[in-house]
């Protein structure tokens, strides 16, 4: 590795003054010229696949299978974990529905009556207790429960039908 820089396929052009001019990287023997920040990324990854490269014994390979058995932190080696397409595909898709679901509830929630609206505010978004809702109403808390149950099964209907 002691003649790496004859072998890179970047370089920095410079003016008299040692002011970097242009940065350019060689790819598939075409120049091209980069930022700054291009440039600095793409010269650390070189160094550091050449870092990984000299701390390798001569003739051994590095088995990606071989680290994950040993529980190798992979980002120490420089590997840079990303996520599957097939992950992020997902992901994307669940949230999606996500989006489709809460979407359809609000306009289900939106069509509850004043009472209805009042018993969801208080039990699931105010974390009221139903025997404190219904003290705050002067009813059986089992009123508060069965009117609960019975709103429940409303919205279950409305979403799966």
């Amino acid at each position: 590795m002691k003649n790496w820089k004859e072998n890179r396929n970047y370089r920095r052009i410079k003016d008299e003054s040692g002011a970097v001019i242009a940065n350019i990287i060689t790819v598939d023997g075409i120049d091209v010229e980069v930022t700054s920040e291009v440039f600095l990324a793409y010269s650390q990854s070189d160094r550091r696949e050449r870092y990984i490269a000299e701390e390798l014994e001569p003739g051994k390979l590095l088995s990606l299978d071989k680290l994950r058995e040993d529980e190798v932190p992979l980002g120490e080696l420089g590997v840079e974990q990303e996520p599957s397409a097939e992950s992020v595909l997902l992901l994307w898709a669940d949230n999606q529905e996500k989006a489709v679901q809460k979407a359809r509830l609000t306009a289900m929630l939106s069509e509850l009556n004043e009472e209805e609206k009042g018993l969801i505010q208080a039990l699931f978004f105010e974390g009221v207790s139903a025997r404190e809702y219904a003290r705050r109403l002067g009813v059986y808390h089992r009123t508060v429960i069965y009117r609960r149950d019975k709103l429940l099964e409303k919205l279950r209907r409305k979403i799966f039908s």
